[in-house]
């Protein structure tokens, strides 16, 4: 889905907003994402920079469905924040091949029920959307369980390093991005299923 973006994306349901709204209405461009998403076994969510290949959303499922907790409701497929609390009170813990932690942001792997259990509502603007915060305290409240990779199976873009929302955090996410061969194989990926921007 396109914020009042300039090119579109083939080979896929691409849908593009007229108006720009930015970091501070992202909540309303999520929940108009969610309200369309039909009806799948599983959902994954991706900021437009993020890459990732056939081999590696396969591997995420794998993960997923290995975790033995009737509780799980999603998988952060990004692996930032190492051991830290964020938005809960929650501290991460070693679960073997992956950390329980308190919070989710915006790159996850979830089911249908991730999103019967969220109700994303405007907020005042600062210096994040807010969204994450939202969903993980909602969901944290609800007694969920929240899961992320221990291992980042996404990689930004290079030329996105400096992100439009939150350009501060990017020394971050480029120390958490998978490894170079990785990242040659999941754009050669995006290219063949997707096509060309343009």
């Amino acid at each position: 889905m396109g914020d009042c973006v300039d090119y579109t994306i083939s080979g896929c349901k691409f849908m593009n907003r007229s108006e720009h709204y930015g970091r501070a209405g992202y909540w309303h461009t999520v929940k108009k994402l969610f309200a369309i998403r039909g009806s799948h076994q599983y959902y994954m969510m991706l900021p437009d920079d993020f890459l990732i290949c056939e081999s590696q959303i396969i591997e995420a499922i794998e993960i997923w469905n290995g975790i033995d907790d009737p509780l799980k409701i999603c998988l952060n497929l990004y692996m930032d924040r190492y051991g830290l609390r964020c938005w809960t009170k929650f501290y991460p813990e070693d679960k073997g091949s992956v950390w329980q932690t308190g919070w989710v942001d915006m790159c996850f792997l979830c089911e249908e029920s991730f999103f019967r259990h969220i109700r994303l509502k405007q907020k005042i603007a600062n210096n994040s959307s807010g969204v994450g915060a939202q969903i993980s305290r909602q969901l944290f409240q609800k007694g969920f369980h929240f899961y992320q990779v221990k291992d980042s199976l996404v990689s930004i873009q290079d030329e996105h390093y400096v992100s439009q929302m939150h350009s501060d955090e990017q020394v971050s996410h480029h120390r958490h991005s998978v490894n170079p061969s990785k990242r040659k194989r999941t754009w050669d990926s995006r290219r063949k299923n997707l096509g060309s921007m343009r």
